[in-house]
């Protein structure tokens, strides 16, 4: 109960960023700025590596392949830096759109959704367009799958919740697998460590933490499980016998 209504009450500020987040985004957005006139180019005239790794960041996003009804990916979402280690092994279909893939993380952490998110990609930055901040560019969530930004095997994403608290999480494609016929995803197939708690502080402060004040047992993966289904679980539909 406790939990709900503290989901309930993030949600009627969910559009209305900090005054640190806000913060946190001006200074993000100037030394971007900075970073670009910088290492566009080096003395001796050519493009520097930054430069390259923004035109790959950005390239188009590819057509949605039509064997994603039938495959799922099987993928590793850890929380970057943590110590001990946090992650979860997620098995959800191959075509689920970015914005259902935000609720699957937002549940396998423990997060309330309660602050600005957004999914860096090789196609560019992906969020939700009622969360706009207007300081980053990033396109709708809801129009590309997991497929289109991480299309084959150790192909990477990476998804950021909370600008203020700047909680990272590293999402690394393990493997591309055919869907199970009746079976319901998302699912978890592992689970290691306790998400940190929401406006917590951050990484360091989630590191630096006495190891006797973790907040409860680690989730297991078939609780994982039960609480995706519940959110966000469909049954992949050229994979359900009889269809």
């Amino acid at each position: 109960m406790a939990c709900r209504m503290l989901r309930d009450g993030c949600e009627t500020i969910k559009g209305m960023p900090r005054t640190d987040e806000a913060l946190d985004d001006i200074l993000r957005s100037l030394a971007a700025q900075g970073r670009a006139g910088l290492h566009e180019t080096g003395l001796d005239g050519r493009v520097s590596l930054d430069s390259r790794a923004a035109a790959v960041a950005t390239r188009p996003l590819p057509p949605l392949p039509a064997s994603a009804a039938t495959s799922v990916h099987r993928v590793k979402v850890s929380l970057r830096g943590a110590r001990p280690s946090v992650w979860r092994r997620l098995e959800v279909p191959s075509d689920l759109p970015l914005s259902v893939l935000h609720e699957v993380i937002q549940t396998a952490f423990g997060w309330f959704d309660c602050h600005l998110h957004l999914f860096e990609t090789a196609c560019g930055d992906f969020g939700d367009p009622a969360q706009d901040d207007f300081w980053s560019v990033r396109a709708d969530e809801s129009t590309a799958t997991l497929v289109q930004v991480a299309d084959g095997e150790k192909a990477t994403v990476g998804y950021v919740y909370d600008f203020g608290d700047d909680w990272r999480h590293d999402l690394v494609v393990e493997a591309i697998v055919p869907a199970v016929p009746g079976v319901r995803y998302p699912r978890c197939l592992a689970s290691r460590g306790v998400p940190p708690e929401e406006d917590s502080g951050g990484i360091a402060s989630f590191n630096s933490r006495p190891a006797d004040t973790a907040s409860g047992p680690a989730d297991t993966a078939e609780s994982l499980t039960a609480q995706l289904a519940g959110l966000a679980g469909v049954v992949v539909p050229a994979a359900t016998p009889g269809r």
